[in-house]
């Protein structure tokens, strides 16, 4: 299996690099406002700094740094995501993996039953699996996240996902509608 999922997700980004950039923001805008309900019910929100292939959430940390949202972003540890709040962009820089992460606050952010947790995802099949970059890392984390999880991910990277028993599945996932 984990053959399959390796030579899956070096299709799945290369596919991914390939997406038309007015294509891509048309779907982002799409998932945003799709994903915007949930940020307003969540008393707090977790989310990944998205790169130049992955659903954006720039505007999803903008937004609920203009709502007053308290949103927190991950640092990638050896085997474990850690999040802390952030304020600004400026909070954040270049970390990992080559992925922008907080600069480390005093202590983590735990979020609490009423956080949600933004998920990225290559691919989805919309029952709440994902095939992510091969770390585990969100596998792990949502194992002990006490709020409500989303995918989001664009619809044509919608389809059926090979999964172990490791796998977590998210409470919900949101695809584009274009």
């Amino acid at each position: 299996m984990r053959e399959v999922k390796k030579a899956l997700r070096k299709q799945l980004i290369g596919k991914r690099r390939e997406m038309d950039i007015a294509y891509k923001a048309h779907c982002d805008k799409d998932i945003f406002c799709k994903l915007v309900p949930l940020l307003e019910k969540a008393d707090a929100v977790l989310t990944y700094v998205s790169t130049d292939i992955e659903v954006d959430t720039i505007a999803v940390i903008e937004y609920c740094l203009e709502k007053g949202i308290p949103v927190a972003t991950p640092v990638s540890g050896d085997s474990e995501l850690t999040f802390y709040e952030i304020t600004s962009f400026d909070d954040l820089k270049e970390g990992r993996f080559g992925i922008m992460e907080p600069i480390k606050g005093e202590a983590p952010f735990v979020g609490g039953s009423s956080s949600l947790c933004v998920v990225p995802a290559l691919c989805a099949d919309g029952s709440g699996l994902r095939l992510g970059y091969g770390r585990g890392y969100y596998d792990r984390y949502l194992s002990r996240f006490e709020g409500r999880s989303v995918i989001v991910c664009y619809s044509d990277f919608r389809m059926e996902v090979p999964s172990e028993p490791h796998d977590r599945r998210a409470d919900m996932t949101i695809f584009d509608s274009i």
